[in-house]
């Protein structure tokens, strides 16, 4: 059981968890852009079938299809077979937009307590005085 938390918190899961985020984002915001907010074409952003379907399996599938076709990418180790690839992809497909928000927290969190040491702010308060 212990492989299992380290293949999940492993540097190459987070990378594929961001990786099926990333694009993810670039497939919604195109989709939106050309399909969703075009008044000739049928379908918007409300649409039932985007925000409770395809939205939600769209990293699933992406992450699942990803571990198929991305052979020579550095898998934990144990995971060599196709079905093992798959179901790696599955889980970081799941996971990946909570793997993204938690990192963006912890970067934003970093970032800011080296902005306040870097301006002499030591209250935290953000206000560089």
């Amino acid at each position: 059981m212990d492989s299992v938390f380290l293949a999940i918190f492993s540097w190459q899961f987070l990378l594929f968890c961001l990786a099926i985020a990333a694009v993810t984002f670039v497939i919604r915001k195109v989709v939106e852009y050309f399909i969703l907010d075009n008044p000739k074409l049928p379908g918007n952003k409300a649409s039932k079938l985007w925000r409770e379907l395809l939205l939600p399996i769209g990293p699933v599938v992406g992450g699942a299809l990803a571990g198929l076709v991305a052979v020579k990418y550095p898998y934990p180790e144990g995971i060599s077979s196709v079905s093992g690839r798959v179901v790696f992809g599955l889980v970081a497909g799941l996971l990946s937009g909570l793997v993204y928000r938690v990192l963006s927290g912890m970067l934003k969190k970093t970032t800011e307590t080296a902005s306040n040491v870097i301006s002499g702010d030591t209250n935290n308060t953000g206000s560089g005085q």
